[in-house]
């Protein structure tokens, strides 16, 4: 069984997807008053539509949240074929089944769809220009649920982060820099790729506005401050107190694998159409998650 907890304004069960991962939390505890469960790899293989058909007729939702995806950006360069197995081809296969049964998917996807030489945040109407496999398979992923149904929706984030289930997939970023402040360990991070750093927690109070609504199509749902990989780990060193350890870099001299857009900040034009504020920026966000999840370090 997933991980059981409640929410409102929807009327049905809410069934989650990639449930045990930063976004997959921040759903199950920003959840309101009817019944949720939050799905791992292990309950269901999304690549298997039979499993799918089988999961979705067990527990009959009214809404699904998929928040799974084959997510190593620097992997998928070597692992085409199962990126956009997971990617793609799955959130297609959900979308088809969903649609038959008449329920409600909100499908979450990626600044990383951005590449072009843009300096100013993305909204919706942008036009995509994928870098990567990983961005790629992730834009094929938003067209087919699209397609599959004019109820679905598309919800392009940036740059979570949150609390994960331990032993689950590979620690976010704020909790390796973390980690290297409070071990000692001199760093540097790459300074000229801007992104939206946004809090799972915030993200996951606006999916569930979303999902209570009838709105459709594509949403952009990211943290309102633009700022650099840098920016973000010289915030957590600052709150370890240990700035001194950290240093820039450059995409170049990082030499990742994969390439990544320069900026993919977000910006959204339908907040207005769901009655609620932008998300927050990072120095909010980070501030509450570093005080919940860490407040052996508070002060």
């Amino acid at each position: 069984m997933g991980l059981v907890a409640t929410t409102a304004n929807i009327a049905g069960r809410v069934l989650v997807f990639g449930g045990m991962g930063q976004v997959g939390q921040g759903l199950v505890r920003q959840a309101g008053e009817g019944a949720v469960v939050a799905l791992g790899r292990e309950h269901a293989d999304l690549t298997d539509a039979a499993a799918v058909e089988a999961v979705l007729d067990e527990y009959d939702p009214a809404v699904v949240v998929n928040a799974a995806a084959f997510q190593p950006v620097d992997l998928c360069e070597s692992e085409l074929r199962q990126a956009f197995a997971l990617n793609s081809l799955a959130p297609g296969m959900l979308a088809a089944a969903c649609e038959r049964r008449d329920i409600r998917l909100i499908h979450l996807s990626t600044d990383y769809v951005f590449g072009s030489a843009q300096q100013t945040p993305y909204a919706e109407s942008d036009c995509p220009r994928p870098l990567s496999v990983y961005a790629r398979s992730k834009l094929a992923g938003e067209h087919v649920v699209l397609t599959a149904s004019p109820r679905h929706c598309v919800v392009r984030t940036s740059s979570v982060y949150g609390r994960t289930l331990p032993g689950r997939g590979t620690s976010p970023f704020v909790e390796r820099m973390l980690r290297r402040a409070m071990d000692e360990e001199p760093t540097r991070v790459v300074d000229d790729q801007v992104v939206s750093p946004t809090y799972a927690e915030d993200l996951g109070a606006a999916l569930w506005t979303l999902a209570g609504s009838d709105r459709a199509g594509l949403f952009h749902m990211a943290g309102g401050t633009p700022a650099s990989w840098y920016e973000v780990a010289e915030r957590v060193f600052r709150f370890a107190g240990r700035l001194d350890l950290l240093g820039r870099t450059t995409t170049e001299e990082f030499g990742a694998a994969a390439p990544r857009p320069s900026y993919s900040a977000l910006r959204s034009e339908r907040w207005s159409e769901l009655g609620i504020d932008p998300l927050p920026g990072i120095d909010d966000g980070l501030e509450r998650h570093l005080a919940t999840a860490h407040p052996e370090l508070a002060g």
